[in-house]
């Protein structure tokens, strides 16, 4: 069941514990418009997205938020968040080791928005997210990406505490990324 946690002109922001396919729409759409547009990078972010839900899932103690925003009935966007029983040594090959201590963090997984809801990022971050997790005690948020375009914004809202470089999916070509921590406050 889906918690409407606000709302921007016609779009609605979500929160679920259970994941439904559907989320995933925002990256099929967003792979759709990689590949029409020539811009593949052999990456499946879809492919990545739903073994992480998987191997998450199977975690014990490790929840998992589905965010996702609406436009009627229509999903457009999905940011999915874990706390709990996180590892400890998630980024250590980055060299980066978390300053809070592990229940007092979220990790920021994947943050997609179809071509039809972009403009709405920054709100849905700002204003939703960072927001209800500072409300429910947190103290920062860790994420990962390698989306460049994303960096400013990321970087605005908190600071990169660290890089790394992944592979795309058949060795083809290098993947750079940063680290981001956002501070929380209630």
């Amino acid at each position: 069941m889906e918690t409407v946690l606000a709302t921007r002109g016609s779009a609605h922001f979500c929160v679920s514990r259970e994941f439904q396919g559907i989320f995933l729409c925002p990256l099929a759409d967003n792979l759709k418009d990689k590949l029409a547009g020539g811009a593949w990078d052999d990456y499946n972010e879809l492919y990545h997205c739903c073994r992480l839900i998987h191997e998450y899932g199977a975690r014990p103690g490790l929840l998992m938020d589905f965010h996702t925003m609406r436009i009627g009935q229509e999903h457009l966007g999905l940011a999915i968040m874990s706390h709990g029983n996180i590892d400890p040594d998630i980024y250590a090959a980055s060299g980066i080791h978390f300053s809070e201590p592990l229940d007092r963090i979220v990790l920021f997984n994947y943050f997609h928005i179809s071509p039809a809801g972009r403009g709405n990022g920054t709100f849905w971050l700002d204003k939703v997210l960072i927001p209800w997790y500072a409300g429910q005690g947190f103290s920062a948020m860790y994420f990962k990406s390698s989306h460049p375009k994303a960096f400013s914004l990321y970087q605005r809202l908190g600071a990169c505490i660290g890089g790394y470089t992944a592979k795309s999916d058949n060795g083809l070509h290098d993947r750079p990324g940063r680290i981001f921590r956002v501070p929380l406050h209630g």
